[in-house]
């Protein structure tokens, strides 16, 4: 009975006793939360700055490989320059050459009457065939024009 007494008189004391442990208890809950919290917030700035090193790191490769893409573009395009050039001088010389040609065969020509219309016959066969070529070059010429726009839009 005397326990009974002392816990009836010591309640309060013991009451708060309890509350005080609950309180500590609590209280160390919250700070371990609190930690946790404090963590968690940690490992995600550093996912979130690792992601985007990452992305900056593909972002430079890109970069690069876009670069490259257009000087290698450009050094072809340079090549391609370079032979077109070499290739208009040489029909340029091969035109002149067959100019002299034409200008020795219409001297010839006026001396023979039977040369004169193989000549003729000559001639106009050639005129066919040229403007055969040129349009075959036209038409082709039109179908790169439309490849450099459908390239230029899609760009």
């Amino acid at each position: 009975m005397t326990y009974l007494m002392l816990a009836w008189r010591w309640r309060y004391e013991i009451l708060t006793l309890c509350f005080v442990f609950a309180f500590a208890t609590a209280v160390d809950s919250c700070s371990k939360k609190a930690e946790q919290i404090k963590q968690l917030k940690t490992e995600h700035a550093l996912e979130l700055t690792t992601l985007n090193a990452d992305y900056e790191t593909r972002a430079r490769k890109l970069e690069q490989a876009n670069y490259e893409q257009v000087i290698t573009a450009i050094n072809d395009h340079k090549k391609r320059e370079a032979a077109n050039a070499r290739a208009i001088a040489s029909a340029n010389t091969a035109n002149e050459r067959l100019s002299q040609t034409i200008d020795r065969l219409a001297a010839n020509a006026e001396t023979d009457a039977t040369y004169r219309a193989q000549y003729a016959a000559t001639t106009g066969q050639l005129l066919k065939e040229c403007s055969g070529s040129i349009t075959a070059l036209a038409a082709a010429a039109d179908g790169h024009v439309n490849d450099i726009r459908l390239l230029q839009d899609a760009r």
